[in-house]
């Protein structure tokens, strides 16, 4: 398997430019970033187009859209995905993610499960019109909250991808969120569905309802069985890149090349002790 890295996994106060170069120089053949950042990276860095290729590039980028946005919000948003989705294609990536919408611990409002689906069908005509894939993720936090809480596990998104019914519309597996909904088994995925994977791990010593986002640790530094998981990932075929995620103050409080290689290093020992190490030296 090849590794991507998001730009959240390093210091998002040093320049976007900045985070891909270093990205490129720990070894990644993949870094993540939305299309806004793409945007601004390559204005802040006329050279950094000449890295991008066959070797190195994104995979997989967002289109700055938010499903828990009110009508009015989202419809302004929508205005600019395809120019979005044009830029990210025009790179090189082959998806982006929308995160279905969950209350969060200020109870905020979100749509209804109607207005959401359609909103990911809207999305998702407007990638497939670019060849592209839209990679839907569900939050394992507080799995066990009421549904109008939002989706929260793995068969309650694929419930909604049914329903929305895009050959281009897919599940996006982050090992945290699946991990918290309790490691369900990825064999209910349909063969043909589009996919994309954020890898990273949860600390021992915390209550799994107790977690949230910045408590992720780098891949090997915690309790969430990704030995298994990338079998699981095997079985169903998948041969793509998993995306370190960490949104960690302490990698994102060093210095950008700092943290990429600390994030490689640590991905890569996991992937290599599993037999799916990525080809090429480690760095």
């Amino acid at each position: 398997m090849e590794l991507s890295i998001t730009r959240s996994t390093m210091n998002k106060r040093r320049p976007c430019a900045e985070a891909v170069r270093s990205a490129h120089a720990a070894g990644f053949r993949h870094v993540e970033l939305s299309a806004a950042k793409w945007r601004v990276a390559l204005g802040q860095d006329r050279a950094l187009a000449s890295l991008l290729g066959d070797d190195f590039g994104p995979w997989h980028a967002g289109w700055n859209l938010r499903l828990g946005w009110d009508t009015a919000r989202w419809t302004r948003a929508l205005d600019g995905t395809p120019a979005a989705m044009d830029l990210t294609a025009g790179l090189g990536a082959r998806s982006g993610t929308l995160v279905l919408p969950h209350v969060d611990d200020t109870g905020a409002a979100i749509p209804g499960p109607a207005e959401v689906e359609d909103r990911i069908g809207v999305v998702a005509d407007l990638a497939a019109e670019r060849g592209l894939n839209v990679c839907v993720e569900y939050m394992g936090l507080r799995p066990a909250d009421p549904p109008q809480n939002g989706v929260r596990t793995l068969s309650g998104a694929l419930g909604v991808l049914a329903r929305v019914c895009r050959s281009n519309a897919g599940i996006l597996i982050d090992s945290y969120h699946w991990h918290l909904s309790g490691s369900p088994a990825l064999h209910q995925i349909p063969s043909a569905m589009p996919l994309w994977v954020h890898f990273n791990d949860a600390p021992a010593g915390i209550e799994r309802e107790h977690l949230r986002d910045e408590h992720r640790v780098l891949p090997g530094e915690g309790v969430i069985d990704l030995p298994r998981l990338l079998a699981e990932l095997d079985a169903w075929g998948w041969s793509g890149p998993v995306s370190v995620e960490v949104k960690h103050p302490d990698l994102q409080a060093m210095p950008t090349l700092d943290a990429a290689r600390i994030a490689y290093r640590a991905a890569h020992d996991v992937l290599d002790r599993a037999g799916h190490a990525p080809a090429g030296p480690r760095l």
